[in-house]
């Protein structure tokens, strides 16, 4: 992690040392102040806490009791004697804590949060050897087993429609925060939060993308979804200009210009944790814009032998989605999720 980040960190620790907040205060955000980001949050955890054995040989309840209260006292809170049964346990930086020594992870009771932040100290040998944050709009890749509480589903109205711009300019919010542009000033690359002056406006996104519709790719395989979906991902930064690809598998996918993409080959779309109209905070954006502030790009394609190529295009925003979109599908219950974690977590 970049010193920069364990930098900023401290200094918003001290803010919160000074400014004593509530670990039960209103989630905050970038504007609001006494925000750490992802980033921040992870370089201060690993600075501070990989090495300790806090953790070792006790019961796993009182393991997490104990790894809420070291994640508090680092982020400058002032711990609580018993934590309440609230989500996220620790509300004020909206945070959830788990320590893992496997890759199974299991969350009770409840669904992935889409803004929530979930900090995970990885254990190993009785010590923390390595910490992760992870929104869990971005945890949700991790479900193997088709067990999430809520999944969401879609299909266009009036298929085989054609291309259309289905949303004539951005919502009001992200265009009062971000001031959106034509044209990009200098290098931007497509993993940083969006910032103001540095996001293309809907109507220069289609634009852009729009000739795309009918470029033909180089088909991976039958099952090779992700990486079909790559190779649309990778020219979409080509074509919006941007000074590279990259992927972090976070939402939304282009996140310097809070652009989620997505190939579909059949004609139900899955929208994930989130309806694109909700008004929940995208973890990613620091908070600033809500679900329903971000830019869909749905690529309609069809396989032809070796190729496949692209046939239709949909941009709109997610406060939109519905005018251009019906929803299907329900709610599904469960009373545990269980998530695999990348092994390579785990060493």
């Amino acid at each position: 992690m970049k010193t920069g980040n364990l930098d900023t960190a401290l200094a918003v620790r001290e803010e919160i040392r000074k400014a004593r907040p509530s670990i039960y205060d209103e989630p905050a955000n970038e504007i609001t102040g006494l925000f750490y980001t992802p980033h921040e949050l992870e370089a201060l955890l690993r600075a501070e806490i990989v090495g300790r054995d806090d953790l070792a040989d006790i019961a796993v309840r009182t393991r997490s009791k104990v790894a809420k209260r070291i994640v508090c006292e680092t982020l400058g809170y002032a711990p609580p004697s018993a934590f309440k049964k609230v989500n996220p346990r620790l509300t004020h930086p909206n945070v959830d804590v788990y320590s893992q020594q496997a890759s199974n992870l299991q969350i009770w009771n409840q669904a992935l949060d889409s803004a929530r932040r979930y900090v995970i100290l990885i254990l190993k040998d009785g010590l923390v050897a390595d910490v992760k944050v992870i929104a869990g709009a971005d945890l949700a890749q991790y479900d193997t087993t088709g067990t999430l509480t809520r999944k969401f589903q879609a299909n266009r109205i009036n298929e085989n429609s054609g291309s259309l711009l289905a949303s004539h300019a951005d919502t009001s919010e992200f265009i009062e925060i971000l001031r959106p542009v034509s044209v990009l000033r200098g290098e931007v690359s497509p993993v940083i939060p969006p910032s103001p002056g540095q996001v293309l406006d809907i109507n220069t996104v289609y634009t852009r993308l729009l000739p795309l519709v009918g470029h033909s790719f180089s088909d991976p395989g039958l099952t090779q979804e992700r990486n079909r979906g790559t190779a649309v991902h990778r020219q979409v930064c080509a074509q919006l200009g941007l000074s590279h690809f990259a992927d972090n598998g976070q939402f939304p996918d282009v996140l310097s210009q809070a652009l989620e993409v997505k190939l579909q080959l059949a004609r139900t779309v899955d929208l994930g944790l989130e309806l694109p109209e909700s008004r929940t905070p995208v973890a990613s954006t620091n908070g600033v814009l809500s679900v329903a502030d971000v830019r869909y790009a749905i690529f309609y394609g069809e396989r032809l032998g070796a190729t496949f190529s692209i046939t239709e295009l949909v941009v709109v925003t997610g406060q939109d989605f519905f005018t251009e979109f019906r929803q299907f599908g329900g709610k599904i219950s469960n009373s545990k999720l269980q998530l695999r974690l990348p092994s390579d977590w785990f060493f």
